[in-house]
């Protein structure tokens, strides 16, 4: 047998995660991973295991999932639970959640902000409500009126505008969501331009734009960016400028999910049933190929409760459980959160012993992170700590398949390297052919340097498996390096 050339498996997730289904082994560039479960690879050139959550404060509203959150004028966090169909607003207090409101019905509460006064609204009618300084409510005593200023006449006896999308643009809030009006829910509402007091009033009879009804689809968004007010529906996006909509939809994607929806620092980004797409002012562009099989294992039935929130460089989204179909089986991936670094475009993938269900800035007078709400009835801090509340970590990664000297030659690896920092209780493995199983190289990185003297079996083609819990400290996988080996060609 020849002696087979050193190899060197480093720089690992430059590319981020590249999945077998999109690009074929042979062509993967080297860097990238086929597979990375809670990795991430914000140090270029190695793969670090993710940061946990940290509870904030105690459990909210136990087995209950969270179904609002927001930071009232940027310095007061807002969560809102559901339990037996009715909704509770809670507001974190000297760090304890305090209850401050009731929701109407159990759909989904969102907010708005204008001037210094908040907005509480939800899909049941009547649900609107004003933070009136310590509480949500709807009474007649508030700088905002619900009772006389949404009041809508056309539906027989007249009704509550039923309001599920919100935005201030241009000095006015727009609203849409009642499926009362015009077919489809196409209706999108606005009111007059804020006074300098702050005050707004509302003509709903006649303040009022239909969005395209022939299309057949209703709105499912409202998002600001630029000088451009968005309106989504399912699969078309409009362009709002105050004196009126493109009279031909923007392209033909759209979203099902307003909480999909979020500005980065590259553009807006949003989930359509295709894909993932940011949009910079002209043709949204997707971004998601890279993982496709990923997103195409997204359940149709999750696609209007993804949830997107954001850090200074990262587009996160929650997706729910996945069923990924694998060459040999399929496999299951849990409470999953898809990951989008916008200054090197790659991606990767979390999951949580818990399904988060809302996102967003969690602001205090000293410090601004991430909240999140999650479906046990807890908010926690995001990319805190070393657990998730309690849990540890599983982590793992796959490298590509290699094939040196190519794949008719036979091979065999007798000594090799791992390099790992503080890599207490991560473990490599190998996998080699066709064969199924995963075969352990050893059980621990305990030092800067472990080596391996050990040979392998005789293969055509190898890959390698790092994988481990985390409970006292984040792991950091440097690489391998192949030191000794021999290789024969098939005669």
């Amino acid at each position: 047998m020849a002696e087979l050339k050193k190899q060197s498996i480093r720089n690992l997730g430059i590319y981020g995660v590249i999945r077998q289904a999109e690009v074929d082994d042979t062509l993967q560039p080297e860097g990238s991973l086929p597979e990375a479960l809670n990795f991430h690879f914000d140090r270029k050139g190695v793969a670090t295991t993710r940061p946990g959550m940290t509870a904030i404060g105690s459990t909210v509203s136990a087995g209950n999932p969270c179904i609002g959150i927001h930071n009232i004028q940027g310095n007061t966090a807002i969560v809102v639970f559901v339990a037996s169909g009715s909704s509770t607003v809670y507001e974190l207090q000297s760090g304890t959640w305090t209850q401050i409101g009731k929701g109407v019905g159990g759909g989904i509460i969102r907010f708005v902000d204008f001037a210094n006064r908040t907005i509480l609204f939800g899909p049941a009618e009547n649900s609107i409500q004003v933070f009136a300084g310590s509480n949500f409510s709807g009474s007649s005593g508030n700088p905002i009126n619900p009772d006389d200023l949404w009041y809508v006449n056309g539906t027989g006896n007249g009704a509550y505008a039923r309001i599920q999308y919100g935005k201030v643009h241009k000095s006015r809030v727009y609203v849409a969501g009642d499926n009362n009006y015009v077919p489809f829910n196409s209706r999108l509402w606005f009111s007059s331009v804020i006074s300098s007091s702050g005050n707004i009033t509302w003509t709903p009879q006649s303040d009022y734009v239909d969005i395209n009804p022939a299309d057949g689809e209703g709105i499912t968004a409202l998002e600001r960016y630029s000088l451009e007010l968005l309106v989504f529906k399912p699969n078309y996006t409009y362009r709002f400028k105050t004196s009126g909509v493109d009279p031909d939809p923007l392209i033909k994607v759209g979203t099902r999910s307003q909480e999909s929806v979020i500005e980065g620092k590259r553009g807006l980004y949003f989930h359509h049933d295709t894909g993932f797409y940011r949009y910079t002012g002209g043709y949204p562009i997707e971004i998601s190929r890279a993982i496709s099989d990923v997103v195409n294992a997204i359940p149709f039935g999750n696609y209007d409760d993804i949830v997107a929130w954001r850090d200074e460089d990262h587009i996160y989204w929650s997706v729910g459980d996945l069923t990924l179909t694998e060459p040999k089986g399929s496999s299951l991936w849990t409470n999953v959160v898809i990951r989008y670094t916008e200054s090197s475009e790659i991606w990767t993938i979390y999951s949580y012993a818990n399904e988060i269900r809302r996102g967003g800035p969690f602001i205090t007078g000293s410090s601004s992170s991430i909240m999140v709400g999650l479906d046990s009835g807890v908010v926690a801090q995001f990319n805190k700590g070393l657990v998730d509340i309690g849990e540890p970590i599983k982590f793992r990664l796959i490298t590509k398949w290699y094939e040196w000297e190519g794949i008719e030659s036979i091979k065999v690896i007798n000594k090799m390297v791992a390099m790992a920092e503080k890599g207490m209780g991560m473990s490599v493995m190998y996998q080699i052919d066709d064969y199924e199983d995963w075969m352990t190289l050893t059980p621990d990185l305990r030092k800067l340097v472990t080596l391996f003297k050990s040979s392998t079996k005789e293969f055509n083609r190898i890959r390698f498996k790092v994988t481990g819990i985390t409970t006292s400290e984040s792991s950091v996988f440097l690489g391998l390096k192949i030191l000794d080996g021999e290789f024969k060609e098939i005669s």
